[in-house]
């Protein structure tokens, strides 16, 4: 509160004498305004916006306060409009004059401008001096109208009021859209203008009454990574960039740049440069280097700090031609040309090779080569080098010149082989080695087919441009192996060796389809890990129809992995087979077989033989299915389209019917009668394949046809048999006679069968329903014989039948007895048309008797003799088990008994 109170006290002394001047009646002096100019030199006449005002006070020395202010304004002449007032404050100045500048929004050409002030203490003022006026262009008669400012460059963001100075004709009508604010009888002007973006190189223009003017914006300088380092161990040299364009035109973009006062380019003249070399040497320690730049928008200052020393960037070296160059290493060499302090400067280097950096550096003082290892034979390397301070590393110098230079050859690696059994041919494959592998040109292949049953070799040489070779499928046995190797002018490759399965050993597996497949067109393929795969899996893909020699492609995959995505030349709507093998330390074994589509595409074939055929009222179209190698996917149904044809109606109406079962090529179709048009196609999930045509005419008078055909067909068989039996039993005593003539009944005499060899070859009897044969002593050996026929015929024909060593004996041992037959017969039903003649074969085992085929005829009760069968029960129920055979020659049934 104390010093508030000491400081208006000292106010109020301070303006003592002034008031007391006042009071005593002596007023404040008014000033006197020396000059007024523009502060800007014109040369051009593109415009000017700073006005310098000087004047001088009419104080007296011994009343002169030590600080004056004054109040200034400012009017545009013409029409004494304000245009600025302000109240400025100097020191008080005793022997000069005092000076203000003022900058006007508009061009000081673009009318006069007039200016009075006055001396202000306080609330007191003196009088104002006299208007002095800065005269513009718009006080001379003007031939032809002007736009202001001209050609000006101004920042983007800030704003412009251009004027349009008009002849006194243009005047006097004068109506424009852009200026519109008067403020002369001849100028107008414009609102403030603001270019928020940097212009093209050609600038922005406005125009007024056939004349214009163009404005340039852009920005100031704008720097950045500015640094300072040493590339020769002698000099400094300062490098720098800029943010962003200055967006201005070559005549106006100018920039000027310094370091530490000194002009970079050498003159005051404009430079395009971005580097600045300063010759003062590296052994100063720490240095400060400050950049200036400049241009007509204003000037940016960046500084940089550091020790030229910790600052190395090297130049690049001159690198060599190799010379000492092998297969699997290289030296290179270079120099530093006039670099002299390089030859003991210790050094770091680091080595590209083919766009790549080899990991590790080279060091050493004076270092000059260095020797580049692990590089693969018979391969071009491009190579380049560049180094950095060893002690104080800042960063990498420029990279050398390139130098190009061939390893040697060296021995292939081992080939990729792979068979695969047919039943036509084994195909054995391998895969053609790359640059990276065949280590040189590869001259030829060496194949060796081993047994391993009986060690025997074949040796057979393929030329390079082979990769498959085939053998005849016999050795398709599990013990044959094949081994390959490659040569070149190095030497053999190590061999490679695949068992040769053996064929069918895989008919087992079932081949499934292939139904999804990856995005970008390939197979995705995965399994259940095997124990028998000891060295693996191996996938393997063939198309499906394949149409040149030896087509499949592998991948083998290590152990562990269960599943791979397939990537190949795979072509859209072709079928492809995809197995997996496990690899063992014998012949690969297949694990999984499936069949797919990389993409399906519609069917490119037609369903093959299409038929339609008319089954009583039911048409019936069938087909047979596309050939495999047209169907392009897994064809998923049939499409039926059928319409009637133009000629039955005119209303085209189609229908359409889908079969969804791809193994259904059959349709039925209940149609009314008319004129068909049918269409069939095939379809994958892709669409609808091209289609099978066919036309067929629907008749339901062909119902009725069949059945009248039918009809007839049964009447005229029926007639045929009417007739036939009619005839037949007309003329049935005629085919009695030829057909069935009397047979006489056979008889057995005593006499003759006491005549007959005896062998006791019989222990039952012979029966049937009724009793056949009855045998009173069963032992004797039985021949039967017709009436009529005599001893010595029997004893000449049982000579010539084989007979037992038992029975011979027998024979001439024993007397044979009398055998007492009797003979009933049974009638049985008998066909009225027989074989008139008969054979009767007895086969007599041991222990019983046998009678079969023996059809004797009787009369019946109308005297008709009708042929009947006589058949033994025991012979339906024993089983044929002979030892011995009665054989009985056929004789005529006229034979009496």
């Amino acid at each position: 509160m104390m010093a508030s109170v000491h400081f208006c006290l000292l106010c109020a002394l301070l303006s003592l004498p002034i008031a007391q001047g006042n009071l005593d009646g002596h007023p404040l002096s008014v000033p006197e305004i020396v000059r007024i100019y523009k502060g800007e030199s014109d040369t051009n006449n593109f415009g000017v916006w700073k006005m310098n005002i000087e004047w001088r006070d009419n104080f007296s020395n011994s009343n002169k306060p030590e600080n004056v202010a004054y109040d200034m304004e400012i009017f545009h002449t013409e029409q004494m409009t304000l245009v600025h007032n302000e109240t400025i404050e100097v020191k008080t100045n005793l022997t000069t004059t005092y000076q203000w500048s003022w900058t006007s929004p508009i061009p000081l050409q673009c009318t006069s401008h007039s200016v009075r002030l006055r001396f202000r203490d306080h609330s007191h003022t003196s009088d104002w001096t006299p208007l002095y006026t800065l005269k513009g262009e718009d006080t001379h008669e003007m031939k032809r109208s002007t736009v202001y400012p001209k050609n000006h460059v101004v920042l983007v963001n800030d704003s412009i009021i251009f004027c349009c100075i008009l002849t006194p004709e243009s005047a006097r009508d004068f109506n424009s859209t852009n200026f519109t604010f008067q403020i002369s009888n001849h100028t107008y002007a414009t609102k403030p203008i603001q270019y928020l973006s940097s212009s093209p190189s050609y600038g922005f223009d406005i125009t007024c009454d056939g004349t214009g003017a163009t404005v340039y914006t852009g920005y100031a300088p704008d720097i950045k990574h500015f640094t300072c380092e040493t590339r020769d161990l002698s000099s400094v040299e300062c490098h720098w960039s800029l943010s962003r364009s200055t967006g201005l035109s070559f005549s106006v973009k100018c920039i000027k740049y310094s370091i530490n006062g000194r002009n970079c380019s050498g003159t005051d003249m404009c430079s395009k440069i971005s580097t600045c070399v300063l010759t003062d040497g590296i052994d100063k320690g720490v240095v400060n280097w400050t950049l200036t730049a400049k241009n007509i928008l204003g000037k940016k200052i960046v500084s940089d700090v550091a020790d030229p020393n910790h600052r190395v960037r090297l130049k690049a070296p001159v690198l060599k031609n190799p010379i000492l160059v092998y297969a699997r290493n290289a030296t290179l060499e270079w120099e530093w040309n006039e670099m002299l302090k390089y030859n003991s400067f210790p050094l770091t280097c680091q080595v590209e090779v083919n766009g790549h950096t080899v990991k590790g550096t080279f060091n050493g003082t004076s270092l000059k080569s260095l020797v580049l290892a692990d590089l693969q034979p018979f391969t071009e390397y491009t190579a380049r080098v560049r180094c950095g301070s060893l002690e104080h590393f800042y960063k990498w110098g420029d990279w050398s010149n390139p130098t190009t230079f061939y390893t040697k050859d060296d021995i292939p690696k081992p080939i990729d082989v792979w068979v695969e059994v047919l039943e036509t041919q084994i195909c054995v494959m391998w895969k053609n080695l790359t640059m990276s592998q065949s280590h040189g040109i590869i001259t030829g292949y060496e194949l060796i087919l081993g047994s391993s049953k009986n060690g025997s070799k074949k040796h057979i040489n393929k030329s390079a441009n082979e990769h498959y070779h085939k053998y005849e499928p016999r050795i398709a046995d599990g013990n044959h192996f094949i081994s390959i190797s490659a040569k070149n002018s190095a030497g053999v490759s190590p061999p490679s060796s695949v068992t040769i399965p053996s064929l069918g050993s895989d008919s087992d597996i079932k081949t499934t389809a292939i139904n999804e497949t990856q995005p970008h067109g390939g197979f995705y393929m995965f399994w259940e890990p095997s124990a028998i795969a000891t060295c693996g899996y191996v996938v393997a893909w063939v198309p499906t129809f394949r149409a040149e020699l030896c087509p499949v492609k592998w991948m083998k995959i290590p152990s562990g992995v269960s599943n791979a995505s397939i990537y190949s030349d795979f072509e859209k709507g072709k079928r492809y087979i995809i197995s997996v093998y496990a690899c063992t330390s014998g012949a690969a074994q297949l694990l999984h077989t499936r069949e797919g589509y990389m993409k399906e595409l519609p069917p490119s074939g037609r369903v093959q033989n299409l038929r339609a055929e008319q089954q009583g009222s039911t048409l019936v179209l069938s087909w047979d299915e596309v050939p495999k190698e047209e169907q392009r996917g897994f064809i998923q149904g049939y499409t039926i389209f059928y319409k009637l044809s133009n000629k039955d109606k005119n209303i085209d109406e189609v229908k359409e019917l889908s079969i969804q079962d791809p193994s259904a090529r059959k349709c039925k179709l209940n149609l009314p009668p008319g004129t068909y048009i049918f269409k069939v196609m095939a379809f994958t999930s892709a669409g609808r394949g091209a289609e099978s045509e066919i036309t067929q005419s629907v008749d339901h008078r062909v119902v009725d046809r069949m059945i009248i055909s039918i009809v007839t067909d049964l009447l005229i068989s029926a007639s045929i048999f009417i007739t036939i039996t009619v005839l037949c039993y007309i003329k049935r005593e005629w085919l009695k006679s030829a057909l069935y003539p009397d047979i006489p009944k056979p008889r057995l005499s005593e006499a003759w069968l006491t005549k007959i060899p005896q062998c006791p070859l019989f222990d039952t009897m012979l029966t049937a329903e009724s009793e056949v044969l009855l045998i009173t002593k069963p032992e004797p050996y039985l021949q039967v014989m017709p009436e009529g026929m005599k001893a010595h015929e029997i004893s000449q024909n049982s000579q010539d039948l084989p007979q037992p060593e038992s029975c011979r004996n027998a024979l001439e041992s024993q007397t044979i007895p009398s055998l007492i037959t009797s003979l009933s017969y049974i009638e049985l039903p008998c066909p009225a048309i027989d074989n008139p003649t008969y054979s009767l074969t007895m086969t007599l085992p041991t222990d019983a008797i046998q009678v079969s085929d023996y059809r004797p005829q009787m009369q019946n009760a109308s005297g008709q003799t009708q042929p009947c069968v006589v058949r033994s029960a025991h012979m339906d129920s024993v089983g044929y088990q002979p030892q011995s055979v009665a054989h009985f020659t056929s004789l005529p049934f006229n034979s009496v008994i």
